[in-house]
């Protein structure tokens, strides 16, 4: 079974709260209101950096991608 991970888009992150709301075991305020993610588990660059989901959470997160109003969390099955 593939691995899911997850990241934020910073720039385009409204700050609505609704993630590290709903879902604090993966996402988290950077401190000035727009979301990260928990951890890193993968850097690509400045910018892009992947948490694994817990397997246990993977609908949630899920459901809080498709409600984000800005569309700035991405999942992806890792390859």
């Amino acid at each position: 079974m593939a691995k899911k991970k997850v990241r934020i888009e910073y720039d385009t992150c409204t700050a609505c709260e609704l993630c590290y709301d709903r879902v604090p075991e993966v996402f988290k305020d950077k401190g000035d209101g727009i979301a990260d993610v928990v951890r890193y588990d993968i850097e690509e660059d400045e910018e892009t950096k992947w948490m694994y989901v817990p397997e246990d959470l993977e609908s949630e997160v899920e459901e809080v991608a498709d409600e984000c109003p800005s569309g700035s969390i991405i999942v992806e099955e890792e390859d």
